[in-house]
């Protein structure tokens, strides 16, 4: 008999919702994900990690909970300044954020990054040639077209990046239309990083059939489908997170 691995489960960060107090809570009455994400801060070189960012990454208040910072950077100097903060305050890991689609990120320039291969390379070739710190990366398959995910994935396999979060969808796609499940089985059959998936995780039933083959050790993220699948009692235990999937 073949016994099925179990996929691990993290928690996507979701911002202005899954702040500390929500990762507390959460983790108390639904044990069991492997890690939460906590939104995004962007830092600069001279602002590194400060006010809400610096509150909601506090050691105190993140006890028990497996929490890994996000950060979205342009600046390799930047990155790697917040990073020495993380470092300091106990944290073995960081992931960047790449392919945001939030329109203040866009408008702002904060993801240019991942629209110019070639920059999105030299900066990856800084930032791991000069922190110890584990860096996974969060992305999306590209911009504007499909065609982009090739190149942009032979980027990702030059790095020794802990874990390859995919969102299988474009910038332009915000979260509309189907994800495109052909981007996701190509990083499985061309990529020998760990991978997770990412997207549309709203039920059992999606979490049972999707993705349809998966890396040897397989990692799904929820965000949206994570706070809205559940449904605890009013009174007594919890039920478990997203009625079992």
């Amino acid at each position: 008999m073949t016994t099925q691995t179990l996929p691990r489960l993290s928690f996507a960060p979701l911002e202005g919702i899954t702040g500390w107090v929500f990762r507390q809570v959460h983790q108390r009455r639904f044990p069991g994900l492997d890690r939460y994400y906590a939104p995004f801060f962007a830092p600069t070189t001279d602002s590194p990690l400060t006010g809400r960012g610096l509150a909601d990454l506090q050691p105190d208040h993140n006890q028990g909970v497996p929490v890994v910072p996000q950060l979205l950077a342009n600046q390799a100097e930047a990155f790697l300044a917040a990073a020495r903060v993380l470092q300091d305050l106990g944290y073995a890991e960081v992931n960047l954020n790449l392919g945001c689609p939030s329109g203040t990120v866009v408008a702002k320039g904060k993801g240019r990054l991942f629209a110019h291969p070639q920059a999105l390379d030299a900066f990856l070739a800084d930032i791991f040639s000069r922190t110890d710190l584990a860096i996974s990366i969060k992305t999306r398959i590209g911009v504007e077209d499909a065609a982009e995910w090739p190149a942009l994935l032979a980027i990702f396999r030059r790095y020794p990046i802990r874990e390859l979060i995919i969102h299988p969808r474009l910038r332009r796609d915000f979260y509309r239309g189907p994800v495109r499940q052909g981007a996701f089985q190509y990083a499985v059959d061309h990529c020998d990083l760990p991978l997770c998936y990412n997207g549309d995780l709203f039920t059992p039933q999606a979490c049972r059939e999707w993705p349809p083959s998966s890396p040897p050790s397989p990692t799904w993220m929820a965000g949206r489908g994570a706070v809205a699948c559940y449904k605890p009692p009013p009174l007594g235990p919890a039920a478990s997170w997203g009625a079992n999937p």
